[in-house]
């Protein structure tokens, strides 16, 4: 079976138009098309489809509606990017001190090399092997890489070894160690070594969609998000696998409360600002959203 044919940027307005959608400035369109990709472009029409006939759009779609709804979305990204950032340089520091307090504080200080310490030998042998390998190579001209290169031999202790590391490398790292290891460094920031992998896991998942540009709005969330049973009793309209979930966690990781209010109230002033073309439930807000965002900041 053949693949569908490649359509010049003005047959792809005529698609549209085709299925029903409004399109008022074909140059407008045109332009669009060729800065973002039509695929991506109709992802954020997904709403708009018609339920008696899924190829087409509701009556009344506007093209404009629908680059509004991208344009929200790409505000939520640049956002959340700040904010992981955050989260993402909070938890190596965790992790490289609160192992290398535990098991690096005798000579050679380098225990954090011998995969004795990590209940996954594997996993924890291809990460401080060939993917810290990778990453040294990739960056070589970096100066803490040259120091430790020329100093050390290219051994690096750990709070050093976890600045190279992907945030995906980093959560394996953490997973290979043994639970003791992970409850230690979990109950630092307030929460179980499962319940810690899992948020790591998730925010891990919303980096790579904010790193990659994916849709955050009308998207699907995995793995689902540990909140707790008494949290989802008392918020029974909280889904843990939509993007109000992952915020609530995300909030939950930042290092502090001034963090915590910045992402609130960015989030809820970008709400308001695009509340005439959002659907509340399709990123999984619950009505009383602000409320439930305010009681996060502590």
């Amino acid at each position: 079976m053949d693949i569908k044919k490649p359509l010049t940027f003005e047959d792809q307005v005529k698609r549209l138009v085709t299925h029903k959608m409004d399109v008022s400035n074909v140059d407008f369109a045109k332009r669009i098309l060729a800065e973002v990709n039509y695929y991506r472009f109709s992802g954020y029409a997904l709403q708009y489809r018609d339920k008696n006939n899924p190829d087409d759009y509701v009556i009344g779609t506007r093209f404009e509606d629908v680059w509004r709804l991208y344009q929200f979305d790409n505000e939520l990204r640049c956002i959340l990017k700040v904010h992981l950032d955050s989260v993402e340089i909070y938890m190596r520091s965790q992790i490289a001190y609160e192992f290398s307090m535990t098991k690096c504080s005798g000579p050679p200080y380098n225990q954090h090399y011998d995969n004795t310490h990590f209940y996954n030998k594997a996993s924890h042998s291809e990460i401080i092997t060939s993917s810290l390998d990778r990453e040294k190579e990739n960056n070589k001209d970096a100066l803490f890489v040259i120091h430790h290169s020329d100093k050390y031999e290219g051994k690096m202790p750990l709070w050093v070894i976890v600045e190279l590391l992907s945030f995906t490398n980093l959560l394996k790292l953490y997973s290979a160690m043994y639970h003791s290891g992970q409850d230690a460094i979990a109950q630092n920031v307030g929460v179980t070594g499962q319940v810690l992998k899992n948020h790591l896991h998730c925010m891990a998942n919303l980096r790579n969609k904010v790193a990659h540009a994916g849709r955050l709005y009308n998207a699907l969330y995995n793995p689902p998000v540990k909140l707790g049973s008494s949290y989802l009793q008392r918020n029974p309209k909280i889904k843990s696998n939509t993007f109000f979930a992952y915020i609530i966690v995300l909030m939950r990781k930042l290092p502090n409360k001034t963090a915590k209010a910045l992402l609130a109230t960015t989030i809820i002033d970008t709400m308001v600002q695009y509340e005439d073309c959002i659907h509340l439930s399709l990123l999984g807000f619950p009505v009383e959203y602000v409320r439930l965002l305010c009681d996060e900041i502590r």
